[in-house]
């Protein structure tokens, strides 16, 4: 609280109050009117900011923890991982709320009842003034902040990424980043329904941020990463942003290694099975053989990928024609929806459906289930 008190507004009140007096006294001169309209303004805006106070203290060291570290309260927000440093500005964010939320900001009105105003939060002691870019955002749907860091969400990213993240597409985006933007609700949450509507709030104004930059979008309430890509941004558009964090993005990388004896073995089974998998599929239904699919091996170069296909037919020398159905990560060549051919050797697992409804095959994803 003594912390709290020491940035009270004492000189601008000051100020406001004895013009007060002195226009209830004796009237007040043109000049002195000013002067009353100009210290109540002053004194509104360092109330505003000295009400702020406690959110920062508690909230901006939040964003600094690694991502595993359990929350001491659910902080409604989402924050976008970027690749690159941002600078924003007032005038920068009223643009994308307006355009988030058809919001019109009356700039020349300084007693408007919304407003996006950039401060300056107080340093911790014994640390220097902060380079993040904190504003302040009221609207009707609450009182918001909008944070831009120039530095990572985690301290060391590409340690942490190393040792939490399995999904290979999903570390490289934590890992790689090197700053961060996000949207905070500031209001207190008392219902359940109030943080929805907070997060839908927030989803559209951070679907506006978005740009070739961001790599990945994190939730801290929910401890949920997930790599971004544009096709995301409907969701966030909608009443309800965080079934961003159902399913991951694209389809998971996860290495093993290839000296991996279980990985061996499964493969070895994939391979000796797969007279087993050719029959199944002769013997389908046609409407059945959307469900038949295969893992094979995808090279370029020494990038090796290993991804799933949908089986459209099988040569009488076991090759194979689909359709790719996984998005590569480093290999260019091919794309999810590629037509491809796969020779036997290429084969790594495959999964059909059988007649009692229970899958059949997924060698290798046993061994992956048995990593996490």
């Amino acid at each position: 609280m003594f912390h709290k008190l020491k940035y009270f507004p004492f000189i601008p009140l000051v100020i406001l109050i004895a013009v007060t007096v002195k226009l209830f006294v004796s009237g007040l001169t043109w000049i002195g009117v000013l002067v009353l309209a100009a210290s109540g303004i002053w004194s509104a805006f360092e109330l505003i900011r000295w009400m702020m106070i406690g959110h920062q203290v508690v909230r901006i060291p939040h964003h600094r923890t690694p991502l595993q570290e359990e929350n001491t309260e659910a902080l409604v927000s989402l924050a976008f991982f970027l690749s690159e440093p941002r600078q924003a500005t007032e005038e920068s964010i009223r643009k994308c709320v307006s355009s988030a939320l058809n919001i019109y900001f009356d700039v020349g009105d300084a007693e408007a009842d919304h407003f996006v105003a950039a401060f300056i939060p107080p340093p911790e002691k014994g640390k220097a003034e902060t380079t993040i870019q904190h504003f302040m955002l009221r609207i009707p749907q609450g009182l918001f902040s909008v944070i831009v860091s120039p530095d990572p969400y985690i301290s060391d990213p590409r340690e942490f990424a190393a040792k939490a993240i399995r999904d290979k597409r999903l570390r490289h985006a934590v890992e790689t980043h090197s700053a961060w933007i996000s949207v905070d609700l500031m209001d207190p949450v008392v219902e359940a329904a109030e943080s929805r509507l907070a997060y839908s709030v927030i989803g559209k104004i951070l679907a506006a941020m978005a740009g070739p930059d961001c790599l990945a979008i994190f939730c801290p309430e929910l401890q949920r990463c997930n790599e971004f890509d544009p096709t995301l941004i409907e969701d966030l558009n909608s009443a309800n942003p965080l079934r961003i964090f159902e399913e991951p993005t694209f389809e998971p990388i996860i290495e093993v290694s290839d000296n991996d004896p279980r990985m061996k073995d499964a493969v070895k089974e994939a391979l000796e099975r797969w007279p087993e998998f050719v029959e199944a599929f002769h013997e389908a239904a046609e409407e059945e053989k959307a469900r038949f699919i295969i893992k094979a091996e995808f090279s370029e170069g020494k990038k090796r990928e290993y991804m799933w296909v949908t089986v459209e037919s099988i040569s009488d020398d076991f090759e194979v024609s689909g359709t790719l159905i996984n998005d590569p990560h480093e290999l260019m060549n091919v794309y999810r929806g590629s037509d491809v051919v796969i020779e036997h050797e290429r084969l790594n697992d495959w999964i059909y459906p059988g007649k009692d409804g229970e899958q059949v095959g997924g060698f290798t994803l046993e061994v992956l289930a048995d990593e996490d």
